[in-house]
């Protein structure tokens, strides 16, 4: 169990839909002002000519570098990303928004599109971040991914091209089971949410599917859920046969055994969007499912910034001490 106080929520976001939505929600937040950070960019070393672009905002302490890694259709500007990026540097780190392949900050930079099966990015990203500064490859990184960030992350962390400089890996709200994940945003209660995050799918990836053969073309259009998107493009994308294939294979759960670094997955046993993880905590596993907190919400008693921003930054200390003696 990561140390620290349990989650609780505070009024008036007591349901899980009401987490879900805060930061979406007009309300001013904590956080830094998206255009700070030194922009820079990431060559990729799969031989497509992608590249990558994040924001880096340098350390003023001797904590490992904190690398956010944003979920489906988001990026550098997110709220969540924001409020954590604010949090860590606060506390002395070194921090890098990462823009996943092909969205919105870099679209310019990539044809291709991100998916579960980038796990190379993820490490050419880190890679690069231990070469901004000397000190960050004295020091570490630690990865904190949100939903599909946080997925790919934990693929990261069990995969043989975990980049050295990489000491801690913290998923919040990350799908372990992509299925199960679709059934469930898929259910009439969610049906609001998976409009809204195909509309943002469809618009994101428009400049790789543009080009795609009519019949793609005409099924994204069709497409209602989450799944029939990934059977019709994001599947293809990845070099499998369907949705189906893509989501068996890609799935991190398969590989929750192999980690090889400390690894803490977050949680609610309320997400609307993801199911619970089904895993038993081991090491270097630790896993916390909390009462409450929705899909990468937390919004708790005790302070103004999500609750898992304190269990991340608690773990990755802990995570980096035996190193740091």
């Amino acid at each position: 169990m990561t140390p620290g106080p349990p989650f609780r929520r505070r009024w008036p976001w007591v349901t899980a839909d009401l987490q879900t939505i805060r930061n979406v929600l007009p309300f001013r937040l904590p956080g830094i002002p998206p255009e700070t950070g030194e922009r820079f960019e990431i060559a990729l070393g799969d031989g497509s000519g992608d590249r990558l672009v994040a924001r880096y905002h340098a350390a003023r302490g001797k904590e490992p570098a904190v690398v956010l890694v944003p979920g489906l259709t988001g990026c550098e500007a997110s709220r969540h990303v924001l409020q954590a990026a604010g949090a860590f540097l606060a506390g002395g780190a070194a921090v890098v928004r990462l823009n996943l392949r092909g969205s919105a900050p870099g679209r310019s930079l990539a044809r291709g599109h991100y998916h579960m099966d980038r796990v190379g990015d993820l490490a050419d990203a880190c890679r690069a971040v231990a070469g901004l500064d000397p000190g960050i490859g004295e020091r570490g990184i630690a990865i904190l991914g949100f939903s599909l960030g946080g997925a790919l992350a934990l693929r990261l962390a069990a995969s043989p091209d975990l980049p050295r400089a990489v000491r801690a890996v913290v998923a919040v709200s990350a799908p372990l089971d992509l299925a199960a994940t679709a059934d469930r945003i898929a259910r009439p209660r969610n049906r609001l949410y998976e409009r809204w995050l195909l509309a943002r799918l469809r618009e994101e990836s428009e400049p790789v599917w543009r080009h795609a053969p009519p019949p793609v073309r005409m099924a994204l259009k069709r497409a209602r859920h989450i799944r029939e998107f990934d059977d019709a493009f994001t599947a293809g994308e990845a070099g499998f046969r369907d949705a189906a294939e893509y989501y068996e294979t890609c799935a991190p759960g398969r590989a929750i055994g192999a980690l090889r670094v400390p690894t803490l997955v977050l949680h609610a046993d309320d997400d609307p969007w993801v199911p619970p993880p089904a895993i038993a905590p081991r090491p270097p596993l630790e896993a916390v499912v909390t009462r409450g907190g929705g899909h990468v919400g937390f919004h708790g008693k005790g302070g103004r910034l999500p609750w898992y921003v304190g269990a991340a930054g608690r773990f990755i200390r802990a995570a980096a001490a035996p190193r740091a003696r």
